[in-house]
């Protein structure tokens, strides 16, 4: 490949998102310390690895799959329509396909290297659905299911895999804490694919947005915020999951009323870059600071535990420095999207009305 080849292939790649990864799997690092376990490097790179390479899989398969719908999509931004390599014809469409596979048999791979079939079931559910989130036969993100999709996988199996990796079950805490962060997943997903729903209609690509409408969609997002905060509360009341983990996580709701007024007052209504943008960009990162917060609860409250043991401070001082190590990069990352956000703002032309009106 030529030079302009290898840039499209890596942005391909979209690495930025890769960064997230880190949060799921150091969460079920954190859960299984709580219950008393020690992090076993060798297996929690296991988990990390498995979490990049389905990710990245991911990002090559829908490239190729979701290449009608991104050619169509003519209100892109920087966290939805693709990375648009295929569209600005920098690489073949068969080199995204090829990476992919190449991605799905490593993937696979790592399963069949976990240690009980249960993981091993669970990392194969986690790779199939990653897979036919775009791909046919099942084309999940084009029949209403692929904000489903995403929440289970990402707030779901990637944690689920590292901590019955690390703990050898699945503790009870850690389905609480990611259930309120699943369904805020869910809800996100609902925004990225609301901002492209002019090109999915036009490709047939039926998702949630497509089948319900804006409006419903807005309201089925209003009541996610809703109903994922009052569960932590609910949790946090009947003693299922500690209070300080609940007060972090809870501190991120204010984002949340945020995202609910943008979008009521039209944010992705109009196609208007400037006013799209920002309610993507905090949407994606919404759910990573509501994981981060759950991340930092957790390992609060063991270090605080008189009962942890320990033998237990290397897994603290490890956790703790895959999160500080995520928020250094968070924040090299947060300032180069604000700097782009800002040009958007500074650059982009109002779309013309009568062209909104003739699409």
């Amino acid at each position: 490949m030529n030079r302009t080849e290898w840039i499209g292939f890596v942005r391909l790649a979209r690495l930025r998102f890769l960064l997230y990864n880190m949060l799921p799997v150091a969460l079920g690092g954190a859960v299984a310390v709580h219950e008393g376990h020690r992090i076993d490097l060798g297996w929690y790179a296991l988990a990390q690895g498995f979490a990049w390479v389905t990710h990245l899989m991911t990002h090559y398969c829908n490239e190729y799959f979701d290449l009608d719908a991104d050619r169509a999509n003519r209100y892109h931004t920087p966290w939805t329509g693709g990375s648009r390599a295929l569209v600005d014809g920098l690489v073949r469409p068969i080199v995204s396909l090829s990476t992919a596979f190449v991605l799905l048999t490593g993937a696979v791979f790592v399963a069949v290297a976990m240690p009980t079939l249960p993981t091993r079931l669970t990392a194969a559910a986690g790779i199939a659905l990653a897979w036919f989130y775009t791909a046919p036969p099942l084309r999940l993100n084009y029949r209403g299911l692929g904000e489903l999709t995403v929440a289970v996988g990402l707030n779901g199996i990637w944690p689920i895999v590292a901590v019955s990796l690390l703990a050898g079950s699945v503790p009870g805490l850690i389905l609480l804490i990611l259930a309120p962060t699943a369904l805020l997943q869910a809800a996100r997903m609902m925004v990225m694919n609301l901002a492209d729903i002019e090109s999915d209609a036009r490709v047939g690509k039926r998702t949630l947005p497509v089948l319900l409408g804006p409006r419903r969609v807005i309201v089925i997002f209003t009541l996610c915020q809703v109903t994922a905060y009052a569960a932590l509360i609910v949790f946090a009341l009947a003693g299922w999951v500690p209070w300080p983990v609940c007060a972090v996580m809870a501190g991120t709701a204010p984002l949340s009323v945020w995202l609910v007024g943008r979008l009521r007052s039209g944010a992705l209504a109009d196609h208007d870059p400037r006013r799209m943008t920002p309610v993507v960009f905090w949407a994606s990162n919404h759910v990573a600071l509501i994981v981060c917060a759950a991340l930092v609860g957790v390992l609060a409250e063991t270090a605080t535990d008189p009962q942890v043991n320990d033998g237990m401070a290397g897994s603290l001082s490890f956790l703790t420095a895959i999160l500080a190590g995520f928020l250094v990069l968070f924040g090299v990352r947060l300032v180069m999207a604000l700097r782009r956000l800002r040009r958007v703002d500074e650059t982009v032309p109002i779309p013309c009305p009568a062209e909104n009106a003739s699409t």
